[in-house]
């Protein structure tokens, strides 16, 4: 992991892309770095194209105060959060399309798998209804309470949230939430093809599962095979970087 946050949101906004995980240029990660000050990618590049120069520094009512560009209304959704979650370092939201797909059925997704286990216990719905963009504080006010206990939330017929106490574990999340839901999904195409029914993971399994892999230090070098694959399809951000570290 590098010491410039600007560099590892781009990386993990382009590995997000590289996942399938990002719709056009919808979605934002912020990064808080200090009281009512956060680090966001600034609306227009897509997650596929962002460089460190696109991100910018906002307070928590989202105006910015370091970087040129522009955020929209529905930065408020990462800055409510920091306000009212001051323990959240990172968030992502973006909308992937398995999860997208399953919030339209108000469901927690069941456990069938070993990696849904980091989530057991740690994903909640909010809103019963879509109610539009999330772009006010009587709207986000639900999911930053949600976040206080659960590091991912899924928005009905909208997408997710997931937070860590980097952007590293926050991205990673994400990934581990699409790939949940996607089995899920697969799973129920499978019972109806065979007339049978699933039997997903006892929770009391799923949380001793959970903890056991925690006792794993997983997260660096899942993080350098990340950058070994972006090294290889995104030369232009790391050739950006480098030339950054140089000037």
């Amino acid at each position: 992991m590098s010491e410039n946050p600007k560099f590892d949101i781009c990386c993990a906004a382009r590995a997000l892309y590289r996942a399938g995980l990002s719709v056009a240029n919808a979605g934002h990660i912020s990064v808080a770095v200090g009281e009512d000050r956060m680090l966001v990618n600034r609306f227009g590049p897509s997650f596929a194209t962002l460089m460190p120069i696109d991100i910018l520094t906002c307070d928590f009512n989202g105006k910015i105060v370091d970087g040129e560009g522009w955020v929209n209304d529905t930065i408020l959704l990462h800055g409510v959060i920091h306000r009212h979650v001051p323990d959240v370092v990172a968030l992502v939201h973006t909308h992937p399309p398995a999860t997208v797909t399953y919030s339209a059925f108000r469901k927690v997704p069941e456990i069938y798998d070993q990696e849904s286990c980091i989530l057991a216990g740690d994903i909640a719905i909010v809103e019963e209804d879509y109610q539009g963009l999330a772009s006010t504080e009587a709207r986000v006010k639900p999911m930053a309470d949600a976040l206080r206990d659960h590091r991912a939330i899924i928005l009905p017929n909208h997408g997710a949230i997931t937070r860590g106490p980097n952007v590293q574990l926050a991205a990673v999340a994400m990934m581990l939430l699409e790939g949940m839901v996607q089995r899920n999904l697969t799973v129920a195409a499978a019972a109806r093809a065979l007339g049978s029914e699933p039997k997903p993971i006892a929770m009391e399994a799923a949380l001793t599962a959970k903890r056991e892999i925690a006792k794993i230090p997983f997260l660096q070098p899942l993080w350098v095979d990340l950058l070994t694959r972006l090294r290889a399809t995104d030369k232009d951000l790391f050739e950006a970087f480098a030339a950054s570290k140089s000037a």
